[in-house]
């Protein structure tokens, strides 16, 4: 198989898939590793995918975002890690926001089941559904619901929430490094994110490390003022 043809079929794939493992990839392509890796690389140079630990994902476009089913299937090992480390964060009293995601669900099911009492406030619907304990005290703000990705947006949603003062905010982020911050596709979304932020004593960004030095259209917030919870820190 000539290698144009090789790298297509891999970008195919990934666009089935989104990320393939090595060994998925070694058996669509029927080749030796060695060349596998050299596709990849090239691939990664043109911007096609990006090289993670064990394999490649498909390149995300600045703009996309995925929706809550989707994102919910990906990477569950690790948000569960994410979700676990975050608690350790929360203090008995304290008053907490909870950003709409699959991480963050993950954690609303641990502050459940922590016997703590808390106050949060969040902008997710579903999140209300798992945050049921007596001990805690939940706020819904109020505004537009963004089906794709269960987040309440917008202006009201905004008003809202720049009342409220918290000692921990926990937010997502489809893309974080060093230099450009905590990053989203939607600008009403990041509205919400960065008000968040800078309404908190302290405030973590819950990310696997498949966001890691990836780039998102919109910065929320500057990596100083975020503390950065993955599944390997």
């Amino acid at each position: 198989m000539l290698a144009n043809e090789r790298k297509r079929r891999i970008v195919d794939y990934l666009k089935l898939k989104r990320r393939a493992t090595i060994e998925e990839l070694l058996t669509l392509m029927d080749c030796s590793i060695s060349t596998l890796r050299r596709d990849l690389n090239e691939l990664e140079k043109e911007k096609s995918l990006r090289r993670v630990h064990g394999g490649a994902e498909l390149t995300q476009d600045l703009s996309e975002e995925l929706s809550i089913s989707e994102k919910t299937s990906k990477n569950i090992q690790e948000k569960e890690k994410i979700a676990q480390k975050a608690l350790s964060k929360i203090k008995d009293g304290d008053i907490i926001f909870l950003d709409a995601g699959t991480t963050t669900g993950i954690l609303a099911e641990l502050i459940n089941q922590s016997h703590l009492y808390l106050t949060i406030v969040t902008n997710s619907v579903s999140h209300l559904a798992k945050l049921t304990d007596d001990r805690l005290i939940v706020y819904l703000l109020g505004g537009r619901v963004k089906k794709v990705t269960d987040a309440i947006i917008g202006s009201q949603a905004l008003e809202q929430l720049s009342a409220y003062q918290f000692n921990s905010a926990f937010v997502g982020a489809n893309g974080f490094d060093d230099k450009h911050g905590a990053m989203t596709p939607d600008h009403e979304e990041a509205a919400i994110k960065g008000l968040a932020v800078k309404q908190s004593q302290n405030a973590f960004i819950l990310a696997d490390s498949s966001k890691l030095g990836q780039m998102s259209f919109v910065k929320f917030a500057n990596s100083e003022e975020v503390e950065l919870i993955t599944e390997n820190n």
